[in-house]
């Protein structure tokens, strides 16, 4: 009979250790779902992670007391019977209650280990939501009923750490590196595509990237300048390579009058015979317009994209802290961003291409965050961060520190770049090449091995 109420005592320490694990370790946000599913125990084990203190006060004093009752137990049930046993053999019978106290002991300890310790919480972590979904009434009752020792316990040691100077502190929040790792989990699980976790990394990002990393710079914007005779305006309509054009009167430099939408205007041409010079002239374009979007500088693409949401036109037109013009986004510039690749009608730019020997032709306007995507580059390149450049031209210049010329080449972070080709001021062709063996440099170092 002792033997069975010890063997019951240890189940019992197993039930609270799986309890404290799956509780512990239950993800808040499968409780929560459990929860709107309506599994009562759910809501109950989200209130036991919210009264934490008490919850593992009850845990603590339910092992407890199952620990000093199997002490007590063993040692007056088990050893008494052992040590007869023992004492029947002459040489051992001198040392009998030593060796029957250290059997009975190292007996009820192993099995405590084992049945009441390590495989509850093995079984409590392959499902910790449904366990604790399923142990939280249960605990919730023992909780109530040892209230009094559970609230002099929590009360005695929320003392004494107040007196060692601790303090409880809010839930560290869930990061983005968190997430990531996440989606790699489970993309290696095959829950996750292996393309979402770019994707998701990218979304992430978003709020850290700056509206220069994808923006259209002003030298490269296609406008419509209504100012222009109707013959030229014609002719400029006809040359059009966007949907989406900016439209001004006297240049980028004078009066920014709205966005075309150049597929409201196909029906205006289709349907139009005789008076198709009517219909193409500037009073009846300018009537097409949709507001401009003037969107600062300083914003993220996270809030950039928001702007772009609430508005009645996919483009936007970003201005510097004086009001003056410094290029467009489009909302396929941030999907670009998100998704990594180009989209649309910008596809077929080619801005990075591999050759045979390994080396890359990339254009001057590639994105900083595109080439080290390409290149299999996590760091950051030596001076990016913090830099008000983002694309790799801009990347050249600031190590050369100058107007580069065709021909100046520079190694840093183990790559080689190259300017093969100039659009005046502009870098407009940058081969790049891996340097196998060479040691990335510190961020600030450039580096630079300059062409005489």
């Amino acid at each position: 009979m002792e033997l069975l109420f010890i063997l019951l005592l240890i189940l019992t320490n197993g039930v609270f250790a799986l309890s404290e694990i799956a509780v512990v370790s239950a993800r808040r946000s499968r409780l929560e779902e459990l929860a709107e599913q309506g599994r009562s125990g759910a809501r109950r084990a989200l209130a036991l992670q919210q009264d934490s203190g008490g919850f593992l006060s009850t845990i603590q004093i339910g092992i407890t007391l199952v620990g000093v009752l199997m002490g007590a137990l063993g040692e007056a049930a088990l050893a008494g019977p052992v040590r007869e046993t023992l004492a029947l053999v002459p040489w051992l019978a001198p040392s009998a209650d030593a060796i029957a106290l250290v059997l009975v002991v190292g007996a009820i300890t192993y099995l405590s280990v084992v049945v009441g310790e390590l495989v509850p919480k093995q079984l409590a972590l392959l499902a910790p939501e449904t366990v604790a979904a399923q142990v939280a009434r249960p605990l919730g009752l023992l909780a109530r009923i040892a209230f009094p020792v559970v609230w002099l316990l929590s009360a005695s040691s929320a003392a004494l750490l107040r007196l060692l100077g601790a303090r409880r502190g809010e839930a560290p929040p869930v990061t983005d590196e968190e997430i990531r790792v996440l989606m790699a989990q489970g993309a290696e699980a095959g829950v996750f595509h292996a393309s979402e976790g770019p994707i998701v990394a990218n979304v992430l990002h978003l709020d850290e990237q700056r509206i220069g990393a994808i923006m259209t710079p002003r030298n490269e914007i296609e406008a419509l300048d209504l100012e222009q005779d109707p013959e030229a305006l014609r002719r400029a309509l006809a040359e059009l390579e966007h949907t989406l054009v900016p439209v001004c009167r006297g240049g980028l430099d004078g009066r920014l009058l709205g966005v075309l939408k150049v597929t409201e205007l196909l029906p205006q041409v289709l349907s139009a015979t005789e008076r198709s010079a009517e219909t193409l002239s500037a009073e009846r374009l300018e009537s097409l317009l949709q507001p401009p979007l003037f969107i600062p500088q300083s914003l993220s693409n996270a809030q950039l994209l928001e702007r772009l949401r609430d508005s009645r036109v996919n483009l936007a037109l970003i201005v510097d802290e004086y009001g003056s013009l410094e290029g467009l986004v489009t909302l396929a510039d941030v999907l670009e961003a998100i998704v990594g690749a180009p989209l649309g009608e910008d596809a077929a730019n080619d801005e990075i291409v591999r050759r045979d020997d390994g080396s890359w032709l990339i254009d001057g306007s590639l994105p900083l965050e595109r080439l080290r995507a390409e290149l299999g580059v996590e760091a950051l390149l030596p001076g990016e961060e913090g830099a008000h450049f983002h694309t790799v031209g801009g990347f050249v210049m600031h190590v050369l520190g100058r107007v580069p010329q065709a021909s100046d080449h520079f190694e840093t972070a183990g790559l080689r770049f190259e300017v093969v080709d100039m659009d005046r001021q502009r870098v407009d062709k940058v081969l790049v090449e891996r340097r196998c063996g060479a040691a990335p440099e510190r961020d600030g170092e450039t580096g630079a091995d300059e062409a005489p």
